[in-house]
C-alpha cells in the first residue's frame, strides 16, 4: 500500500487525503500555507471523528504534514495526488518537485478538472507516470474518480490507479485525455441547450426546470443547478471546452449566461442568479395549462408509440384501430409525442390541428409534461388527458423538440460522439453522468429506451430547421440507428 502525499490543502486535497486515511494508508498533507494546513488537518480528522472516534485518533497518528514537497519525509514510491490550483505551470511544478524528491517510481496523479493530462505530462521528466485522477466534490460522498490516460501515460499505471481508487469505495470511468473529459463535456448539453431555448423565448428558466423535473426525471433543473454551481463557474466551464474543441458550436457559450456573470448575478452565492434568493424571495413558478371542457367524443390512442400508450393508460383512454401514433380527438384535432418537428410542421403533414407533446425520460412517472400547439381548444382538450394522467400541462412555444426530448437528444448524441472518438466506453460514460451529475440514468440508457432511430430523427428534424452545424447527429448514433 503505497503512502499517500496530497499537495494542497483546500477543499479537494482534504477530501482526497479524508478517504486515504479512511482506506488504511499513511498520508503526507502538503501546503505552503501554514494557517491553511492546520485548518485541513482539524477539519479532516473532525469529519473522521463525527462517524467513528476511534478511526480518527487512527488516522491521527497516519497523518503527518509538510510545508513544500521537498521538506516532506523521504517516502519509497509514494502516490502523489495534486490538487493545487488548475495552472499548467503549477502542476508541472509540483510533479517535477515529487520527481526530485521521490524519484521515478512515483505515481503522479493530477486531479485536474480541465487541462489535458497530455499537456501536464509532457512538462515532466518521466511522462509515464503522470495520471488523472479526477475526484468530484465533496470528495468523501461522491462515489466517481475519472481516471484519465494521457498520450505518454503507462498503461498499468493506469489500471494501478483505478484499482487504488476502488480499493477506496470509489466507482471509476477510465478516460482518455481530452478536453472536459465525460462529465464536463457531456453535461454541456444540459445547461447550453435550455439556454438555447430562453435566448429564443421557447420557454421560462421556471417551465424548463419544471419539466426537466418533472418529465426528465432530473433532481434539479439546469437552471437552478446552474445557480447552485455558480452561473460564473458554469460559463468558464463551457468556455474552456468550447475553446479546446477549438470553438466547436455545440459547446458554444451563452450570451444569456454571459449577462448574467457580468451583472455580477453569479446564483445562490451571490443572492440573485436566474433566480433570486433573499429570505423574502420566492421561486417563480410556471403557469400550467388550464383543462378545458371534456371534448365532445373522448380521445382514443392509435399505434403502438410506447409514450403515447403509457400515457393513455394512466389516463384510461380506449385504444383506436389506427395504425398512426396518435391521440385522436375528433373534429378538434391530433396529439402527437415529438420527433423533432413543430406542431405547425406536422398539421401541415396531418392535414389536420397537431398539439405536439414532449417526450418523458420515464412516462409512467412523469407528472409534468411540455406541449406546443397553436388551436387553444386542442391544447387545452390535450391538457385533460394529462390532469386524468395526473400530469400538469405547460404550454412552451412551437419549438422543434420542444424541451426534454431536445435536451436529452443533444446529450445522448455528445455521449455518442465521446465514445466514437474513444474518449470512453458507452458504460463508463453512463457511470460517469449518474455519479457525478445525479442524472436519473445515463445517456445509453435513455438512448436504448426511446431508441436510437427516435433520437436520430429528432436531431436530424431540429437540425432541418436552424441549419446550425451544433445539431449534427453523430456517426456513431447513425450506425445505431442503422443509417
Amino acid at each position: 500500500m503505497r503512502t499517500v502525499l496530497v499537495v494542497g490543502a483546500g477543499t479537494m486535497g482534504r477530501g482526497i487525503a479524508q478517504v486515504a486515511l479512511v482506506a488504511g494508508h499513511e498520508v503526507v498533507l502538503c501546503d505552503t500555507d501554514p494557517d491553511q494546513l492546520e485548518a485541513a488537518v482539524q477539519d479532516i480528522l473532525g469529519r473522521i471523528r463525527r462517524k467513528d472516534p476511534a478511526a480518527a485518533d487512527v488516522a491521527a497518528r497516519r497523518l503527518v504534514t509538510a510545508s513544500s514537497v521537498a521538506l516532506a519525509p523521504h517516502l519509497v514510491d509514494p502516490l502523489v495526488i495534486e490538487a493545487v490550483v488548475e495552472r499548467l505551470e503549477a502542476k508541472v511544478s509540483v510533479f517535477s518537485a515529487a520527481l526530485e524528491r521521490f524519484g521515478e517510481g512515483s505515481v503522479l496523479a493530477t486531479n485536474t478538472s480541465s487541462l489535458s493530462v497530455t499537456a501536464i505530462a509532457s512538462g515532466v521528466a518521466a511522462p509515464d507516470r503522470v495520471v488523472g485522477m479526477h475526484f468530484f466534490n465533496p470528495v468523501p460522498v461522491m462515489r466517481l474518480v475519472e481516471v484519465v490516460s494521457g498520450l505518454q501515460t503507462d498503461p498499468s499505471l493506469a489500471h494501478e490507479v483505478a484499482e487504488t481508487a476502488r480499493a477506496w469505495g470509489k466507482d471509476v470511468a477510465l478516460v482518455r485525455s481530452a478536453p472536459g473529459f465525460i462529465v464536463n463535456r457531456v453535461a454541456r448539453a444540459f445547461y447550453g441547450e435550455a439556454l438555447r431555448l430562453v435566448e429564443e423565448g421557447a420557454a421560462t428558466s421556471a417551465c424548463i426546470d419544471e419539466v426537466m423535473r418533472g418529465a426528465g426525471g432530473f433532481r434539479m433543473g439546469p437552471f437552478e443547478l446552474m445557480d447552485l454551481i455558480g452561473v460564473e463557474v458554469n460559463d468558464a466551464v463551457t468556455r474552456t471546452v468550447w475553446q479546446s474543441y477549438n470553438f466547436e458550436p455545440r459547446f458554444a457559450p451563452s450570451p444569456l449566461q454571459a449577462e448574467l456573470v457580468a451583472a455580477g448575478r453569479l446564483g445562490r452565492k451571490s443572492g440573485h442568479g436566474f433566480y433570486r434568493y433573499a429570505e423574502d424571495s420566492e421561486r417563480p413558478r410556471p403557469k400550467a395549462l388550464v383543462p378545458g371542457a371534456a371534448a365532445v367524443s373522448a380521445p382514443v390512442v392509435n399505434g403502438t408509440n410506447p409514450q403515447l400508450t403509457v400515457l393513455a393508460e394512466r389516463a384510461h383512454l380506449a385504444r383506436g384501430t389506427g395504425d398512426d401514433s396518435l391521440l385522436d380527438f375528433g373534429p378538434l384535432g391530433l396529439a402527437v409525442i415529438t420527433q423533432g418537428l413543430s406542431a405547425a410542421q406536422e398539421s401541415q403533414a396531418h392535414g389536420r390541428e397537431v398539439v405536439v407533446i414532449d417526450r418523458a425520460l420515464d412516462p409512467a412517472t412523469a407528472t409534468a409534461w411540455a406541449l406546443a400547439g397553436h388551436d387553444d381548444q386542442l391544447l387545452a382538450a390535450v391538457a385533460v388527458v394529462l390532469r386524468d394522467a395526473g400530469v400538469e400541462a405547460y404550454r412552451v412555444d412551437d419549438t422543434p423538440g420542444l424541451v426534454v426530448s431536445r435536451i436529452l437528444s443533444m446529450i445522448a448524441n455528445e455521449a455518442c460522439e465521446a465514445e466514437q472518438q474513444g474518449i470512453a466506453t458507452a458504460e463508463d460514460i453512463d457511470t460517469a453522468m449518474v455519479l457525478a451529475t445525479n442524472y436519473p440514468s445515463g445517456p445509453f440508457s435513455w438512448l436504448r429506451s426511446w431508441g436510437p432511430v427516435t433520437v436520430r430523427d429528432i436531431l436530424d428534424n431540429v437540425w432541418a430547421t436552424y441549419r446550425d452545424p451544433r445539431y449534427r447527429c453523430s456517426r456513431r448514433l447513425r450506425v445505431l440507428a442503422g443509417s
